[in-house]
């Protein structure tokens, strides 16, 4: 199957332009609405420690990351070592984050492996494709369970999630057998291969809040991991470069609902940005070969 034609050099510009304004007003509106002194002692104040411990949670959501995407290369054939599988994988992150105006990760993804595996690329495409749907769907599950388990929430709140989560699971369940049929054997493991991913995310996020001395006071840390995982589903959709912007909205707006320290909050998503921006440079480096 020849390749589909590139999308026209304007669009692209016109679609990082675009992106570029929405983050540059959703900072701006952080900004204006935080008290940047507090944010900078906040930052200023974080323990080294807990960022090594989480940096070394984010890597390991990566690298099971990398792990479920190739199970699902492997069900409909396309045969990578885990090896390869990573270096690609990394090399996507650097291009996902530091070059969002060109080709993307996923698009370089389908370049690469559609020269080593001619005529499958539609096939490559509707992989990448399901592995950020299951990605997205393991945050949903995690979000959900968080708002049942709130105190912080009013109860029709807690009970409409908890309702939600195994209806919303049991129709991704059927949805994803009928469009991705071809890749059914490997739902059930990947399924909690994509909960691990994010599991260790949100505990990255926790060391993060150790990090920051949020951890050990007597605030509960639950509200925070909601907010987190919420900032992390806006991050998934593209709207900025890099989700830088969309996911401190979400912290701003998240520290509100749930009385949070705005300055903690907001800190947590700029460490972590911080974080995937120095884990994923690492992508640079390295040659897929």
């Amino acid at each position: 199957m020849p390749a589909p034609p590139a999308p026209p050099a304007y669009r692209r510009y016109l679609g990082l332009l675009l992106k570029l304004a929405f983050m540059t007003g959703a900072l701006w509106l952080v900004a204006r609405h935080l008290d940047l002194p507090a944010l900078g002692r906040t930052l200023r104040q974080a323990r080294p420690g807990w960022l090594v411990l989480a940096t070394a949670l984010f890597v390991v959501s990566k690298l099971l990351s990398s792990v479920r995407l190739n199970r699902f290369f492997r069900v409909v054939n396309i045969e990578l070592s885990e090896a390869y599988n990573l270096r690609l994988y990394w090399r996507g992150m650097f291009y996902n984050l530091f070059l969002p105006g060109g080709i993307g990760g996923d698009g370089y993804k389908v370049y690469r492996l559609g020269q080593r595996f001619p005529g499958r690329r539609a096939l490559i495409f509707r992989t990448l494709l399901l592995d950020r749907l299951s990605g997205m769907l393991a945050l949903l599950v995690l979000l959900l369970a968080g708002l049942g388990a709130s105190g912080a929430l009013p109860p029709a709140w807690r009970v409409a999630a908890l309702v939600a989560l195994p209806l919303g699971v049991g129709l991704s369940y059927g949805l994803g057998r009928w469009l991705f049929g071809e890749f059914r054997t490997a739902f059930g493991r990947t399924s909690w291969q994509a909960l691990g991913v994010q599991g260790a995310q949100v505990l990255c996020a926790w060391a993060l809040l150790a990090a920051l001395g949020a951890a050990g006071s007597h605030a509960p840390i639950l509200p925070y991991l909601l907010v987190f995982l919420a900032s992390s589903v806006a991050a998934v959709l593209p709207l900025t470069v890099g989700g830088l912007g969309a996911r401190e909205l979400v912290f701003l707006y998240g520290a509100q609902l749930f009385g949070l320290n705005p300055a903690v909050a907001v800190s947590v998503s700029v460490l972590f940005y911080v974080i995937t921006a120095a884990v994923s440079l690492v992508g640079a480096f390295l040659n897929e070969q």
